[in-house]
């Protein structure tokens, strides 16, 4: 009997340990989220639509909704579970991402037959190019409704789905959500002696609460525009995010990432990563709103 309870116990930690990954780990914490969804709002062209462009302050509210659905108070699990892998992808060969397919159930047929689990590698690319074409597709909508009298329910799906796309466009800007060193560096080879200890929520979100306002990147964003391949647009823009890791990495050997880190060097570390996301996030939008004036209608 006590063996049996035992054999128990040591399974029910090795899951809450698998789980560890997917429910604890968040990418900018709740200002960050807010932060670029709000800059990306402000650099919209003025051919959008106008219900969106004033919903900057929507917008900027639901950055960080994915993760409030990790909420597993009361035993709740399933949500976290599911939603989880949605928010990082671990990029620890690049040449193997160089023509993975634009489709998540191609992708996880695709890593089984490598002998890997998708929901470990994580479904970003997905999360991101499914959230584009929602948008899209709402848009397409919007442009030539069924009912006139749906026009404003229309309205509220955009911003709402807009925003929670852009959710994951930004874990995407954040280096520690492209790689197996998402929290400490990992495996037995480190040749530069880098920090093994968690330093995930010490970078994105102990840092940028105390260190960084919006106006220290949004002008570093450019006005947004047209992105002719989506998805392989999305898949350079995690690529360069990946290739950042070991830059981070070295960072934090000279001045160590939290709220006390003033480091002039860290500041534009962490404002280029923020940029970069609220590009990819303006820019998504927008070529969502365009494409979806010429998609045929049926």
């Amino acid at each position: 009997m006590h063996r049996a309870s035992l054999a128990v116990t040591m399974l029910l930690s090795a899951l809450i340990l698998s789980q560890v990954r997917l429910t604890s780990v968040a990418a900018w914490g709740d200002e960050g989220h807010r932060f670029i969804n709000r800059v990306a709002a402000d650099k919209l062209p003025s051919d959008m639509p106008a219900f969106f462009r004033d919903s900057a302050a929507r917008l900027s509210y639901l950055g960080p909704e994915p993760d409030r659905w990790r909420d597993t108070r009361g035993g709740l699990a399933a949500l976290a579970g599911q939603n989880g892998p949605d928010h990082f992808i671990d990029i620890d060969s690049p040449e193997s991402f160089d023509a993975i397919p634009n489709d998540r159930y191609q992708y996880s047929e695709w890593l089984r037959a490598k002998g890997k689990d998708a929901k470990a590698i994580g479904f970003l690319p997905y999360s991101i190019l499914e959230g584009y074409e929602k948008v899209l597709v709402l848009f397409r909508l919007w442009r030539d409704p069924r009912h006139e009298s749906e026009r404003a329910d229309i309205e509220q799906n955009i911003v709402y789905s807009a925003g929670v796309m852009g959710h994951y466009v930004a874990d995407g800007s954040q280096p520690l959500h492209a790689t197996i060193h998402f929290n400490g560096w990992s495996g037995s080879s480190n040749p530069e002696s880098f920090t093994r200890e968690p330093l995930h929520g010490r970078f994105e979100s102990d840092y940028v609460k105390a260190n960084i306002k919006p106006e220290d990147f949004s002008e570093m964003v450019k006005p947004a525009r047209v992105l002719k391949d989506p998805f392989s647009d999305i898949m350079k823009y995690l690529l360069d995010s990946y290739n950042r890791v070991p830059e981070l990495y070295r960072m934090d050997k000279t001045a160590r990432w939290d709220a006390s880190n003033h480091s002039p060097e860290a500041k534009q570390f962490v404002s280029a990563r923020l940029a970069a996301g609220s590009q990819m996030l303006g820019d998504l939008w927008y070529t969502a709103w365009v494409n979806s004036a010429g998609a045929d209608r049926r």
